[in-house]
């Protein structure tokens, strides 16, 4: 029969970036319930609990089947008597103890079980473990991983590795502390999941060598500190740079100069949208001129040419593809195209409000030394640029070309860090932020020239009387 769907907020996360209400209803969910809120009864449908393995989810589960203490009367049950609890993680034997002394839960239970699902699948090849605060907290030491950071990353990666049947070969930089002990802590718990589930199998293993072991390459962000304070120019880069842009969902105003009182419209970029998967790597230009081939494709076809002819009056492109969209062949794709036109140009509207043109190119030629023309620009002239882009560009832009300035340059002399510290008038936030560069093992000044060379003349006098 039809089932209540109950998750707690990292459940509730992980399936929603896979699937949509329509394809639970395909599985016979008629509702799908968080189980941080009050909610109402269905006593005669059963109840599949999906919840992260911890104390607090289970305790409200427990609350769903008990009375609380001091009650006159018996608190009746929310749900039938068909009960199936999924856990995305490895459940804690401090769990178990408690579902096992909630006697009116565990006589109904059905099934129990660990999905190994405790990430998100952002794309068909990306995932991530929805830890925005982990950044914070791996680089607080660089001596080492903190125990219970490196547990949640390891035990998080060896559900990836379990629902992806991957043993993987482990390769990471023998310099990293940080990967060292991630590694470790992996290898650990992914030999613990392969031992305490004799039925899991892995490709490269007994029965299955139609591919080798995969290999699992460990990085943290020193070895590429650069690369996240540059400007990139693809679609998906500007829309996540520029554009206000939460958990895939992006607002924009359509057909502003025609109804200004239109509303703005709420659009998900993801997965399901197959233009935005097609386009969202290629250049913004690329991107512009392969959306207005296509509107100008259609409004060019005969359904086109008609519309045209039936108004009797000339009409713009946009008019024609707002009347295009009245059409139901046409109403999905053009209200598709149209919608990637308004977030493309609102991307190159701000591109140019903040002269990233200009901006780019100086980041450009700072990360390679090179200018556009191939020259290599002097040490005083590259401060100079610097600071000329600083006294113009906005705060945010601003501590990025700092960054960028200190990373390219390894460091700058005392001098020149506080007076671009100055002319880009930093917040303490922004300052801390370029502070901050040292935990990922960036030097931000760079040691004076006398005294470098005293230290050289130094060596050489200790190199002659040694070998006198």
């Amino acid at each position: 029969g039809w089932m209540v769907l109950v998750v707690d907020e990292p459940a509730l996360r992980t399936i929603s970036s896979v699937l949509g209400m329509y394809d639970l209803m395909e599985h016979r969910i008629t509702l799908t319930e968080s189980l941080g809120k009050k909610r109402a009864p269905f006593r005669e449908m059963g109840v599949i609990y999906l919840v992260s393995p911890t104390e607090e989810s289970v305790d409200k589960i427990i609350e769903d089947w008990t009375t609380p203490a001091g009650a006159t009367k018996k608190k009746p049950h929310l749900y039938g008597d068909n009960v199936f609890i999924y856990f995305l993680n490895k459940i804690p034997d401090s769990v178990i103890f408690k579902i096992k002394k909630c006697k009116s839960l565990l006589r109904r239970i059905k099934a129990l079980a660990e999905l190994n699902v405790d990430f998100l699948a952002k794309e068909k090849r990306v995932f991530h473990f929805d830890m925005k605060s982990s950044f914070a907290n791996i680089f607080q030491s660089r001596q080492s991983l903190m125990p219970d950071v490196g547990q949640l990353l390891g035990s998080k990666l060896v559900t990836v590795c379990a629902s992806m049947n991957e043993y993987p070969h482990i390769r990471y930089p023998a310099n990293s502390q940080l990967c060292n002990d991630l590694a470790m802590t992996f290898h650990s718990l992914m030999n613990g999941f392969i031992g305490s589930n004799p039925t899991w199998w892995y490709y490269g293993g007994e029965g299955h060598k139609e591919r080798d072991r995969s290999t699992l390459l460990i990085l943290d962000r020193s070895s590429d500190v650069l690369s996240p304070f540059m400007h990139e120019f693809t679609y998906q880069a500007m829309v996540n740079d520029l554009l206000p842009i939460e958990d895939d969902k992006i607002s924009y105003k359509p057909d502003v100069a025609e109804n200004p009182d239109v509303e703005e419209k709420e659009v998900l970029l993801n997965e399901n949208d197959q233009i935005w998967v097609e386009l969202k790597t290629k250049h913004i230009a690329d991107v512009i001129q392969t959306l207005s081939t296509r509107i100008r494709d259609i409004v060019n076809s005969d359904s086109g040419a008609k519309l045209a002819k039936d108004s009797g009056k000339s009409m713009s492109l946009s008019q024609m593809a707002s009347a295009l969209r009245s059409l139901p062949e046409y109403r999905e794709v053009m209200s598709k195209l149209s919608q990637h036109m308004h977030i493309s140009h609102q991307c190159m509207a701000d591109f140019n409000k903040q002269n990233l043109l200009k901006l780019s190119e100086l980041e450009q030629t700072l990360a390679t030394g090179i200018t556009e023309e191939g020259q290599t620009p002097r040490n005083s002239e590259l401060m100079k640029d610097v600071e000329s882009m600083l006294a113009e560009t906005n705060s945010s832009n601003a501590a990025r070309l700092i960054a960028i300035t200190i990373i390219s340059q390894n460091g700058l002399p005392p001098g020149d860090k506080e007076r671009l510290f100055e002319v880009a008038q930093l917040s303490p936030e922004d300052k801390n932020l370029i502070q901050n560069l040292e935990r990922l093992g960036v030097s931000l000044e760079q040691a004076e020239v006398s005294k470098i060379s005293t230290m050289k003349s130094m060596f050489r006098s200790t190199a002659r009387r040694a070998t006198a």
